[in-house]
């Protein structure tokens, strides 16, 4: 944070800060939200530290069963499953459905060139019908058909030559053809030594390109909710949260199976997570299991053998989620309905339902016309369901190249975060950080990163063209902007590090440039170039306060200097007496000088606490305005931000 006096200035109308170490209130922090195109639109500026700071509710879509909501259910209202999936599945009714095979996707083998199959410790092969010694497969695609090279070990010799099995899919189990027994452990070339291993039987099934095949695992769906269930909730959870888990895996099975296609379901969150049997490290003589299934699962899924919620005549459409974040969202079916869920929230160790988290600009840039730059975020349009009026269903991002629509909840207004479901807070602030004000609102209007840590903060209308910019003074290095951007426009060196500081338009040309103090002697400098100085003035008395204005009106800042409460006017730049006196405030005041109506004069402002007492004449008397702004520890600076001839507040923020 800079210390001793913070100087800046604008067009015709500046002031030297009473100190660089100002403190205010900024009501709203760091985050840029600016008045609402339309009730529906939320408007979020792009934040100084180019990121915002995101509250956010729930993990995944929100629809059905809150896994974290059933456990909650179950561990603090004392519910069990049925009732836990009456209130997930309203209107929906148990039923019961026979055991049957299902065909499982694996993604990692969708699509794949090769794959090594590895038979469990004490069973055989059936490959295509044929009985083969147990140990490795290393299935190949052809032209027509598949080659099969059978080893007993990793990058052991071939037991026989490698030979072709034609047609477009090839099956082989362990041992039977019946589902379950023995299983296969699947890695992904012949010398690799991790694997998974999958209760049933493999299928391959050629892909789509030449030379490629997907890996199917044909598993009996009771078989396989044992590689599901302790991977959709966590075994340690209570019985009746993992019985819901187990129903409600087992109808979304059934109702989303792709009788047409090569296989029902996939092995990834897009269906439901499906790990297999085990993890597994072989070489084909050593076979070390790691467990992906649990005791407390398994009986979760037997109490509930074959038990599906119903309606009207199939069995439902079983959605969920990891926590909905307090309210369910609705769904496609009559049954997934939008409520309020008394349970997600309650469970020890939920962190989920209610998270924060980062955005980063950059990831909303990506959706930019024409690799363009984001100006401003706007939610435009929530479901209606829940805290801030729900999740986000509709964004526009306005960028330097125009706007982007986006409308599809999902994955894509996550932006990579756990849900749709959020609001931005604040703006992530950077360690040096200038927020900038066009009324006296409580909201910035331009929010940017520029300087380090221990800058002074300056301000003036460097180039002439009626709007103020920024300046950082770096010892006796000044590095100026022309717009608010955060972009150094040019850099200058003027002066002795240990100088006192000021900017004005000293010369009535229109542009600001730079004078500095030593004692009572001030060198005024009419361009912004190294140099001598082109005025020398001697004015006040070394211990005084100075403000820069225009005090007169006629287009030139002048120096004032503050005695007490009393402020002594010069309206030219030569030495002698003062042309005015004003009392105005108390000797405590922290002082401003700006032209606050617009009217071509500079007048006070003084600083009480987090108040600002704006006085519109150069008179003694109450002020004209009382307006509150920033935060403690803020330096304060003044200028004409949007060059519209008024000047207003803004604040240098550091850390």
């Amino acid at each position: 944070m800079p210390t001793g006096h913070a100087l800046e200035g604008s067009m015709r109308r500046r002031r030297i800060a009473a100190s660089v170490t100002s403190v205010l209130a900024l009501l709203l922090g760091t985050l840029v939200v600016a008045a609402p195109a339309s009730a529906a639109e939320e408007r979020y500026n792009v934040p100084a530290g180019r990121a915002w700071e995101v509250e956010g509710r729930g993990w995944g879509h929100g629809i059905g069963m809150s896994q974290w909501g059933a456990q909650g259910a179950a561990t603090k209202a004392g519910k069990r499953y049925t009732e836990i999936l009456d209130f997930y599945y309203p209107g929906t009714t148990m039923s019961t459905v026979p055991d049957r095979l299902l065909r499982i996707a694996l993604s990692a083998y969708a699509p794949a060139s090769t794959v090594t199959l590895q038979s469990p410790p004490g069973t055989t092969f059936l490959v295509a019908g044929q009985a083969l010694p147990g140990g490795r497969l290393t299935i190949t695609r052809t032209a027509g058909g598949y080659q099969v090279e059978h080893r007993t070990r990793l990058n052991g010799s071939l037991t026989r030559p490698a030979w072709t099995v034609s047609g477009t899919s090839l099956a082989v189990s362990a041992g039977t053809s019946t589902p379950g027994d023995g299983g296969l452990v699947v890695l992904p070339r012949q010398n690799a030594t991790d694997g998974t291993w999958y209760r049933g039987t493999v299928n391959l099934v050629a892909g789509a390109a030449a030379g490629t095949f997907d890996v199917v695992n044909h598993v009996t769906l009771e078989e396989y909710l044992r590689g599901v269930v302790p991977r959709e909730s966590p075994a340690y959870w209570h019985a009746e949260a993992l019985k819901a888990q187990a129903v409600a895996a087992r109808s979304y099975g059934l109702s989303v199976m792709r009788p047409t296609a090569t296989s029902d379901l996939c092995d990834t969150d897009r269906c439901q997570v499906y790990g297999g049997r085990a993890a597994v490290v072989t070489d084909g003589v050593d076979f070390r299991v790691s467990t992906k299934e649990a005791t407390s699962t398994d009986q979760a899924i037997a109490a509930t053998k074959g038990q599906v919620r119903w309606y009207d005549g199939a069995v439902a459409f079983t959605q969920f989620s990891s926590t909905n974040g307090g309210h369910t969202a609705a769904g496609s079916r009559p049954y997934l309905v939008a409520r309020p869920d008394p349970w997600t929230g309650l469970a020890d160790g939920d962190t989920r339902t209610r998270w924060t988290d980062t955005l980063q600009v950059s990831t909303l840039e990506q959706y930019c016309p024409a690799g363009g730059s984001l100006r401003t975020l706007v939610v435009t349009r929530r479901d209606g369901a829940g805290e801030w009026g729900g999740r986000i269903t509709g964004v526009r991002l306005e960028c330097t190249t125009g706007n982007a629509t986006l409308t599809t909840p999902g994955n894509t207004l996550r932006f990579g975060m756990l849900s749709n479901y959020w609001k931005p807070t604040a703006g992530v602030e950077p360690p040096s950080g200038f927020y900038l004000n066009d009324s006296w609102g409580p909201v910035a209007h331009h929010e940017f990163a520029f300087g380090r840590p221990g800058d002074v903060a300056l301000a003036g209308d460097w180039d002439g063209d009626g709007t103020d910019t920024v300046a950082v003074r770096r010892g006796r290095e000044y590095h100026l902007t022309a717009a608010h951007d955060g972009r150094t426009a040019r850099s200058v060196a003027y002066g002795q590090p240990g100088d006192e500081v000021l900017v004005g338009d000293w010369d009535g040309n229109g542009t600001d440039t730079l004078a500095v103090r030593r004692g009572n002697v001030f060198y005024i400098n009419n361009s912004i170039a190294p140099g001598p100085a082109t005025t020398v003035i001697a004015y006040g008395r070394p211990g005084d306060e100075v403000l820069v204005g225009d005090w007169d009106g006629n287009g030139t800042d002048t120096l004032a200097v503050r005695r007490g409460s009393v402020y002594h006017i010069r309206n030219t730049m030569t030495s002698g007496p003062a042309h005015t006196l004003v009392p105005y405030g108390r000797a405590t005041d922290a002082v401003l000088a700006g032209d606050w109506d617009g009217n071509g004069t500079d007048t006070l402002a003084v600083r009480r606490g987090s108040e600002y007492h704006i006085k519109n004449s150069m008179t003694a008397g109450v002020a004209d305005r009382v307006v509150v702004y920033g935060r403690a520890g803020d330096s304060v600076i003044v200028g004409d931000w949007d060059g519209n001839g008024t000047d207003t507040l803004g604040v240098h923020r550091t850390h």
